[in-house]
């Protein structure tokens, strides 16, 4: 058992002024995350505008961010904003990169590569603060800079990289609350300003993309659960009853109303109308609000549509389909590059045991305030609805993983910890460590497209056999056409062109 990882609830130290990233953080620390969060910035910033071109859906995002930018259409490409389906936060935030550097590969792409780094700090932060363990934070931290999927997302102009970044932030802000207030030795405080940071970041995330409610329902659900909990071991009775009581108004402001002023902020500049008109008039710019996501709801709803590279969400961890992003033009014959969005087998397969142990020792100790309650948290929360919700949905992809990967590094690296500093402990540690940097160094070629021999390339597909690469026979689509009054002609074809693979294929 390590002796560095608190097995407690937070200490309360009675100390208001105590800094809220944890006890005894010291000049390691500073010395870990800074050169943690660097190298990881580092690797991201390098050749991110060699990929010319627009890139799967940045013809999508980086578009539309070109206007938001203020752009010419001549230099944009199309008239008006053509993306509907999400909301406006994350097309700002690159239209914010491509204001400064241009509308071009590093302009529509920097914030995303911003995003990605900012992350990989946050997670150290968090990870700092439940594990009060410099060396887990490091660990948390380094398997995220990392992390194939969070490299490549960090470096393409889509709204996905944005997601845990706000996500993380609202757990960090949450376990800052959490610990302030037992520090003040306070039940009910009308301030709580790392409340309201969580519900900005919530918020954030719900106006990136919709999956961000994820988050969202999670701050409310851990935040009802840790106040319950608090009034449970106070052995007062009736602790939900007294929790709701006082503090069900506070949750309502600051983790519903905060979030959905976020939310219709981030849509100003982008729906016309009159904020004075009454709101279910025709020129009224709540009642056009309201008609963007009716809008947005139904071509959600109605989605349909089959794409070559999507994957059910349950093969996600298991690297069944990962996306091909871009192919390398012009490359000599014989030769390929791509860029792909994929996992770690070692990284990601070794989150499934680490995710039993966390479950197996939550359960030992059934303390929500622990480090395990908040783990299983943010796996629960940010992949159990995709589970639960996509089954029938076309048009699913592995990269919606991507806001559970932070809390997989966590899990992980809450596992490592727990084995403790014996020897056999460490060399356990650094021989995992080893083999995530050889595949991220393995597997990089396919990550930022560098163009290698066929038989190299193909060396770095884990899974892609003829066999299991072979497509179902398609769906009938029955046409009917009139030759003339008295004839009538039906044609049944097949397409395969917009079905996934049968098996478990990579490219």
């Amino acid at each position: 058992m390590a002796d560095d990882l608190n097995e407690r609830a937070p200490v309360e130290t009675g100390n208001a002024d105590e800094d809220v990233r944890g006890p005894d953080w010291t000049r390691l620390d500073w010395l870990c995350v800074t050169l943690i969060t660097l190298a990881g910035g580092l690797v991201r910033f390098i050749g991110l505008g060699d990929a010319k071109g627009q890139m799967f859906d940045e013809v999508y995002y980086a578009r539309d961010a070109c206007l938001y930018a203020g752009q010419p259409s001549s230099v944009c490409g199309i008239a008006s904003p053509e993306n509907y389906v999400h909301p406006p936060l994350g097309k700002w935030l690159i239209a914010g990169g491509i204001r400064v550097f241009g509308h071009n590969e590093i302009g529509w792409r920097v914030a995303a590569a911003i995003a990605g780094t900012l992350t990989i700090l946050l997670v150290y932060l968090l990870a700092r603060k439940i594990l009060r363990s410099t060396f887990g934070a490091s660990l948390a931290s380094g398997l995220l800079a990392m992390d194939l999927l969070a490299f490549v997302q960090s470096r393409v102009s889509m709204l996905d990289v944005f997601v845990p970044l706000f996500g993380v932030a609202m757990f960090l802000f949450l376990a800052y609350d959490r610990d302030r207030l037992a520090a003040l030795a306070v039940e009910r405080a009308n301030w709580r300003p790392w409340r309201l940071a969580a519900g900005v970041a919530a918020g954030a995330a719900v106006a990136t993309k919709w999956s961000g409610v994820f988050f969202l329902v999670a701050a409310i659900a851990i935040t009802v659960i840790w106040e319950v909990a608090a009034r449970r071991r106070s052995g007062e009775g009736r602790p939900l009853r007294r929790a709701l009581a006082e503090e069900g108004p506070a949750i309502v402001a600051w983790l519903v109303l905060v979030p959905a002023l976020v939310y219709v902020a981030t849509y100003i500049g982008r729906v016309d109308g009159s904020v004075l008109a009454l709101p279910w008039g025709d020129g009224s710019w709540f009642h056009n609000l309201f008609e963007e996501q009716r809008r947005a709801l139904d071509y959600h709803w109605q989605l349909k549509a089959r794409h070559p590279y999507e994957s059910p969400p349950w093969s996600w961890i298991l690297l069944k389909r990962p996306v091909a992003y871009y192919v390398a033009p012009d490359s000599p014959e014989g030769f390929i590059g791509s860029i792909t969005a994929l996992g770690s087998p070692l990284v990601w397969w070794s989150f499934l045991p680490a995710l039993v142990f966390t479950v197996w020792a939550w359960m030992r100790r059934r303390d929500f305030l622990g480090p395990e309650g908040l783990i299983l948290a943010g796996v629960a929360f940010t992949y159990l609805p995709w589970l639960l919700l996509s089954s029938d949905r076309s048009a699913v992809f592995i990269f919606y993983l991507l806001p559970v990967v932070p809390f997989m590094c966590l899990a992980l690296a809450y596992c490592f910890v727990r084995l403790g500093r014996s020897i056999e402990a460490r060399a356990a540690t650094a021989l995992f460590m080893a083999g995530a940097v050889g595949l991220f160094v393995f597997y990089y070629p396919l990550l930022v497209g560098t163009v290698l021999p066929y038989e190299s390339w193909e060396r770095r597909l884990l899974f892609n056999s003829e066999e299991a690469c072979e497509k179902p026979p398609g769906e009938p689509t029955t046409t009917t056409t009139t030759a003339d009054e008295a004839r009538v002609r039906t044609v049944e074809t097949t397409n395969r062109d917009s079905l996934p693979p049968r098996g478990w294929c990579w490219l």
